[in-house]
C-alpha cells in the first residue's frame, strides 16, 4: 500500500476534537499547495451548530493568527512544526488566507452531510427526473400523514383497500391490541425513508400485490402445517411417557408433561423460558429427589429420546410462532407500494422532495457513473475530506462518498500529490442507529479490519480531557471501566473499558449521586424526581451559581416537561426547546387563529382560542368566563366580534382583514388590538416569519396558513447567551456541549426498553426462503424459535443495550464542574441505570441509599463574577413600526358572503339524526322531521331508519336510549384555557353515573379513543366518579368498543 494519507482519530468526549480538525484543516490550507486551497477542501458534519463551530473557529484562528503574537500559542507552534515556517510567515500565510476565504466564502466548504447530499441532488436533478425549482422537505412527518390519511380516505371507495384495513382493524382488536391502523401505516411508511430498513423494503417493492397475496397464503399453510407437526409430536410424546408407565408427577413441577399437553393445547404462549429445557440438558435435575430409584434409571435411559421430542416441537413451534407474528402486521407490506406511489404524487404535485430519499438517488448515481464526471458536473474537484462525528454516518452515506474519497486519495494529480482523508468520530456517542448511524463501520476501520481504500489507515487516540474537572473525569473512567465488562464482546469491553479512560487538564470538579427511595410506579416516583430536581436548584444557587450555569438532562420530552413546570413555579426562570417555539406563545396563537377566521369563519375552536386570550391579556374575572363564552363560541364570526367589542377595547373587520395580503393582514390585527404587547419576541418572530414568506411566495393568507400548518412548529425565537436562565433539554439535544452544572434526573432508564419496536426476520430456508423478510414485534419469544431467531433477538438487544451506553456516556461527560445524579434505590438485577450507579457505589465501598448521597470531590462554594447588565431586553425588546398601508386600498366595504354547508354524505347524516333520538321510541319521529325538512330522502329513508334502530337497539346501548337518564347531545363541556369539547351523547342516570358516546363512520383509530378519554376526563372534573365510555362505529356494521381509562 501507499504511504498513509487517510488519517482517523478516536476522539472521545471533551479531548478537543474540533481543535484538532481545525488544526489539521489549517495544516493544508496554509501549506500554499495551490493559491485558493479550500476550493478543494470538503469538511462534513452533522448539524449546522456543528458548521457554525468549526467555520468559526477557523476564521477566529486566521485572525489571532494573523496579528502575533498569536493567542493560539499551541495551534502556532504545531502550524509552525508541521509547515516548517516562522512565525511571521504564518502570520503573513494567514491574513492572506483569511483574506481570500472572506472574498469566496461560497467556496469555504465546511458543510452538513445533507447539504452536500442535496448540493448533489440539484446538480443532477435532471437525471433524476426532479421538477424544476423543487423544494426541500426536512421533515417528512406531514407528507407521510397526508399520504397515509389519503389511502385511509379511501376506504368505502376502493373495495379492495377497504377489505384490508377492516380486517387488520379487526384482527387487532380481537388480539386486545389498539386497533388504531393509522399508526401502523404511519410507521411502515417512515420505512421507505429509513436507511435501517432499506433492504428489506427494497425486496418487498419488488414484488406484485398478487405476488404478496400468494406470500401470505404459502405463509399461513407452511404456519398451519408447522402446528400440526408440533401437536402430532407432542401427542407421540405423552403416548411414549404413557407407555413407560410414566406420570407427571414422576418429573419435577410435573413440567414435563404440562410442556406437552400444552402443545397439544395449542397454548404456545410462554411455552419456553422454564427449567424444563435445562433439565434436558443436563443442567437442572429433572425428577424429584425422592423418586424411586428404578423410574430413575429409566428417566435418564429415555431422555436423550425426550429431549428428541422437545427439540423438533420447539423448532415447529418456532417456525409458527415467527409466521403468526409475520402475518398479523402482513397489511402495511401489501399497501407498501400503494404509499409510495400516492407520497410521490402529492411530492410532484407540492413540487417537493424529501431529504431521506437523496442517499438512494445518490447511489444509483456513483455507482453509474465515474467520479471525475461527477466532480465535472459539480464544478469542483475535492482533494481533501474531513469526515466529523463519523460514528454517526450511515451506511449508505458511507458508501456513497467512498469513489469520490477515493478518486481524491488514491490517485496523484499532475503536481505529484494526492489527496486526504481525516475521519474524527467516537463509537461511544453513537447515539442515531434508529436513523442509521452504523458504529460498527467505524469500529471496523478503528480495528482495521475492514478499508475501502487502497491507502492504509493511521489511527491515534486522543487521551486527554480538557473539558471537564479531576473528579468528573476520574468518576467516568472508574465508571465506565467497572460497567465495560457488561459485555461478552472483548471489542466492546475495550471500547467501554480502556477506550474510556482519559488523563484530566483542570483540577476540582464534583460528583453528587442522590438517590430517591424505591417506587413501583411512575406516579410514586415523578414527584420525588422533581423534588429532589429543584432542591439540586437550590442548592447550587446558594453556591454561588448562576441559573445559566446549569443545565438539567432528560431521556424524554414528558420527563423535561414535568420537570419544567416545577421549576417555573418556583419561580425560576427556564429556557427550552418548547419555551422558544414561536406557535408555543399564546400571543401567537391569537393572531393564527384571527387569520384561520378568514378562511374557515364561524369555527368555534378560534373563537375560544381569541376569547382566552383576550380574557388573560384584559384580567378577566375567572368566575365570568363560562357563561360569557356559553353565549358567543358558538355564534357566528360576526356576531362573536360585535359581542367581543363590547367587553373588550377592541375595533376589528373580519372581511376587511379577509381582503388585505398576510403582512398586511397581521398589521391590521395587531393595530386593533392595543393591548398586546408589540415587543414580544414570539410576535416578532411570527411577524419576521410572515416577511420571509411574503418575499418567495403569494401573499394571500390561506397560502400563508398553509406555510404554518407544515413549517410553523420549527420557528423559535433565538435567545442571547446572556440570558440568565436554567437550560432544559434532552440529552440527545446536548450532544456536542457543555455547561458548568449538570444535573441528570430519572436516572433509572432500563438498558433494554419496554417500547415495542418491529424488526426484520429474514427467511432463509425452504419453503418461505422466497418470501424473505418478516416484520414482526421483538420480543423475548424471539429467543425460542430458532437459531436465526436468537441470533436476531442476541444481535438487537446488544444494540439497545449500546443505545443506553452510549446515552447514558454523552450525559455523564456534559459537565464541567458538577456532575448530579439522581436515580433510585434498586435491587441487585441488572437491568437499568440506576443499578449501574448502584454498583459503582457499592465498588466503591460504599451504599446507595435514599437520603445518603454518594460524593465524590469537594463541592465548593463558587465565587460570583460582577454580572454584566443583561441585554436580554436589548435583544428582545423590538419597536414594531407599522404602517397603514392597507387603508390606501379600501375601496369600499365588501359585501357579506354566505357560505353553504357541504353536502353530507350518509355517515354524517346519521351522526346528525341520532343526536335528536334521545330515546328509541323517537326515531319514527326523526325520520318524519328528516323527510319534512329535506334533508333526508325517500330513496334513503329504510336504510337510515334501520341504522338508528340498530344502533339504539344494540345489546350494549339499547338501556341507554330508554327513559330515565338525563341526555345531554352535543353540548359543549368548557373551560378556560382548556379546548371546548362536544360528546355526541352523555347519559347521566339518577345513581350519579355518566356515560359518554362517541359515534363514527370511519374505521378505529387511536385518535377517536383519545379524544373519548378527554370527554371523560372533563366529565369527572365535574364531580362524576364513574364514567363509562362507549365508541360507536356505524359503518359497515354496527360496532360497540368499551375504552377504558389508562
Amino acid at each position: 500500500m501507499n504511504t498513509t494519507n487517510f488519517h482517523i482519530i478516536n476522539a472521545s468526549a471533551g479531548s478537543g476534537k474540533t481543535h484538532t480538525l481545525v488544526l489539521e484543516y489549517l495544516k493544508i490550507l496554509l501549506s500554499q499547495e495551490t493559491s485558493q486551497p479550500f476550493r478543494s477542501m470538503l469538511a462534513l458534519t452533522f448539524t449546522n451548530k456543528a458548521v457554525h463551530e468549526m467555520k468559526a473557529r477557523i476564521l477566529e484562528t486566521l485572525v489571532s493568527l494573523s496579528q502575533p503574537p498569536s493567542k493560539e500559542v499551541h495551534m502556532a507552534t504545531s502550524l509552525c512544526d508541521a509547515l516548517s515556517i516562522s512565525e511571521e510567515e504564518l502570520a503573513f500565510r494567514s491574513g492572506q488566507m483569511l483574506r481570500k476565504l472572506l472574498l469566496e466564502y461560497g467556496s469555504f466548504d465546511v458543510i452538513t452531510l445533507d447539504t452536500f447530499t442535496h448540493r448533489l441532488v440539484r446538480t443532477f436533478a435532471r437525471d433524476f427526473q426532479l421538477p424544476y425549482g423543487f423544494e426541500v422537505a426536512l421533515d417528512p412527518t406531514d407528507l407521510f400523514e397526508e399520504t397515509v390519511d389519503s389511502i385511509i380516505a379511501q376506504v368505502g371507495k376502493d373495495e379492495l383497500l377497504s377489505d384490508l384495513l377492516l380486517t387488520f382493524s379487526l384482527n387487532k382488536v380481537r388480539s386486545e391490541k389498539d386497533w388504531d391502523v393509522q399508526k401502523d401505516l404511519s410507521e411502515f411508511i417512515s420505512m421507505l425513508l429509513n436507511e435501517n430498513d432499506r433492504e428489506p423494503i427494497a425486496d418487498i417493492k419488488n414484488k406484485t400485490l398478487e405476488g404478496l397475496q400468494e406470500d401470505k397464503k404459502q405463509l399461513e399453510r407452511v404456519s398451519e402445517n408447522a402446528k400440526k407437526t408440533a401437536r402430532q409430536f407432542a401427542t407421540e410424546a405423552l403416548s411414549f411417557l404413557d407407555e413407560k408407565g410414566l406420570k407427571a408427577e414422576d418429573f419435577k413441577l410435573k413440567l414435563m408433561h404440562k410442556h406437552f399437553e400444552n402443545v397439544v393445547d395449542e397454548a404456545f404462549t410462554k411455552l419456553y423460558g422454564n427449567q424444563l429445557e435445562a433439565a434436558l440438558n443436563q443442567e437442572k435435575p429433572l425428577y424429584n429427589k425422592t423418586l424411586n430409584s428404578s423410574k430413575k434409571v429409566l428417566i435418564d435411559e429415555i431422555q436423550p429420546e425426550l429431549r428428541s421430542y422437545f427439540n423438533k416441537i420447539k423448532k415447529a413451534v418456532g417456525q409458527y410462532v415467527i409466521i403468526q407474528r409475520t402475518v398479523k402486521s402482513w397489511t402495511p407490506r401489501i399497501l407498501l407500494q400503494l404509499m409510495e406511489q400516492r407520497l410521490n404524487e402529492i411530492q410532484n404535485e407540492k413540487e417537493v422532495r424529501l431529504l431521506g430519499e437523496f442517499n438512494r438517488k445518490i447511489s444509483h448515481l456513483v455507482q453509474e457513473e465515474p467520479a471525475p464526471f461527477i466532480f465535472e458536473r459539480l464544478g469542483t474537484r475535492y482533494q481533501h475530506y474531513f469526515l466529523d462525528e463519523f460514528q454517526d454516518t450511515s451506511s449508505l452515506q458511507w458508501s456513497n462518498l467512498v469513489p469520490l474519497i477515493g478518486n481524491a486519495i488514491e490517485s496523484e494529480r499532475s503536481l505529484g500529490s494526492s489527496g486526504s482523508l481525516l475521519l474524527v468520530g467516537d463509537p461511544k456517542q453513537a447515539i442515531y442507529r434508529w436513523r442509521g448511524g452504523n458504529m460498527e463501520q467505524y469500529i471496523r476501520l478503528i480495528n482495521q479490519t475492514e478499508n475501502p481504500f487502497q491507502i492504509e489507515a493511521t489511527c491515534f487516540s486522543l487521551d486527554r480531557n480538557f473539558r471537564s474537572e479531576k473528579e468528573i473525569v476520574d468518576f467516568n473512567n472508574a465508571f465506565f471501566q467497572l460497567h465495560a465488562a457488561h459485555f461478552e464482546s472483548p471489542e466492546y469491553q475495550k471500547i467501554y473499558g480502556e477506550g474510556s479512560q482519559q488523563q484530566p487538564q483542570k483540577e476540582g470538579g464534583y460528583v453528587c449521586i442522590e438517590a430517591i427511595p424505591k417506587g413501583d410506579t411512575k406516579e410514586e416516583t415523578i414527584p420525588l424526581y422533581v423534588a429532589q430536581t429543584v432542591t439540586a436548584v437550590e442548592t447550587l444557587l446558594k453556591k454561588g451559581y448562576r441559573q445559566r450555569e446549569i443545565a438539567i438532562l432528560v431521556r424524554k420530552k414528558n420527563q423535561a416537561a414535568v420537570i419544567g413546570t416545577a421549576l417555573v413555579q418556583e419561580g425560576y426562570d427556564l429556557v427550552s426547546s418548547e419555551s422558544l417555539q414561536v406557535s408555543q406563545s399564546t400571543k401567537v396563537q391569537l393572531l393564527i387563529a384571527f387569520l384561520q377566521l378568514s378562511v374557515r369563519p364561524n369555527t368555534p375552536e378560534h373563537h375560544k382560542t381569541i376569547l382566552d386570550v383576550l380574557w388573560e391579556i384584559e384580567s378577566q374575572p375567572r368566575e365570568e368566563y363560562h357563561e360569557f363564552a356559553k353565549q358567543i363560541l358558538h355564534q357566528k364570526s360576526t356576531v362573536f366580534f360585535s359581542h367581543l367589542r363590547e367587553r373588550f377595547p377592541f375595533d376589528f373587520d373580519l372581511r376587511l382583514m379577509a381582503s388585505l395580503p398576510i403582512s398586511e393582514a397581521i398589521e391590521y390585527i395587531l393595530l386593533s388590538l392595543p393591548s398586546l404587547d408589540l415587543k414580544d419576541a414570539y410576535v416578532h418572530s411570527l411577524l419576521e416569519d410572515v416577511f420571509e414568506f411574503s418575499k418567495t411566495h403569494t401573499t394571500t393568507i390561506a397560502q400563508y396558513l398553509n406555510h404554518w400548518k407544515h413549517q410553523g412548529e420549527q420557528l423559535r425565537i433565538a435567545l442571547p447567551d446572556a440570558l440568565d436562565a436554567i437550560q432544559l433539554m434532552t440529552i440527545h439535544q446536548a450532544k456536542g456541549l457543555e455547561f458548568p452544572v449538570v444535573i441528570l434526573p430519572f436516572m433509572d432508564t432500563p438498558l433494554s426498553p419496554s417500547v415495542t419496536e418491529k424488526v426484520w426476520y429474514p427467511f432463509t430456508e425452504e419453503p418461505l426462503k422466497s418470501i424473505q423478510w418478516g416484520w414482526l414485534n421483538f420480543s423475548k419469544e424471539l429467543q425460542h424459535c430458532g437459531p436465526e431467531a436468537q441470533k436476531l433477538y442476541d444481535s438487537h438487544r446488544l444494540g439497545q443495550h449500546l443505545d443506553a451506553f452510549n446515552v447514558l456516556y454523552v450525559a455523564l461527560t456534559r459537565a464541567v464542574e458538577v456532575l448530579y445524579v439522581i436515580t433510585q434505590e434498586v435491587d441487585s438485577t441488572r437491568t437499568t441505570y440506576a443499578h449501574l450507579f448502584k454498583f459503582y457505589v457499592e465498588a466503591q465501598g460504599k451504599k446507595l441509599e435514599a437520603k445518603i448521597p454518594f460524593e465524590q470531590g469537594v463541592f465548593r462554594s463558587k465565587k460570583r463574577q460582577p454580572q454584566s447588565r443583561d441585554m436580554y431586553s436589548e435583544h428582545l425588546l423590538f419597536s414594531l413600526p407599522l404602517s397603514n398601508a392597507w387603508k390606501k386600498r379600501i375601496v369600499e366595504t365588501l359585501p357579506t358572503t354566505k357560505v353553504g354547508d357541504a353536502a353530507r354524505d350518509r355517515g354524517v347524516l346519521i351522526h346528525d339524526l341520532l343526536a335528536k333520538v334521545i330515546t328509541a321510541d323517537r326515531i319514527s319521529e326523526v325520520i318524519k322531521e328528516a323527510l319534512e325538512q329535506k334533508i333526508l330522502s325517500e330513496a334513503l329513508k329504510k336504510e337510515v331508519e334501520d341504522k338508528l334502530r340498530e344502533v339504539a337497539c344494540h345489546p350494549d346501548l339499547v338501556s341507554l336510549f330508554s327513559e330515565g337518564d338525563q341526555i345531554l347531545c352535543e353540548q359543549d363541556l368548557l373551560a378556560p384555557n382548556g379546548p371546548t369539547l362536544r360528546p355526541d351523547r352523555i347519559n347521566f342516570s339518577s345513581t350519579g353515573e355518566a356515560t359518554v358516546l362517541d359515534y363514527k363512520t370511519g374505521i378505529p383509530k387511536k385518535e377517536d379513543e383519545n379524544q373519548l378519554l378527554n370527554y371523560a376526563r372533563v366529565i369527572k372534573d365535574l364531580g362524576f366518579q364513574e364514567v363509562k365510555n362507549y365508541l360507536v362505529y356505524l359503518y359497515p356494521e354496527v360496532q360497540i368498543l368499551k375504552v377504558n381509562p389508562e
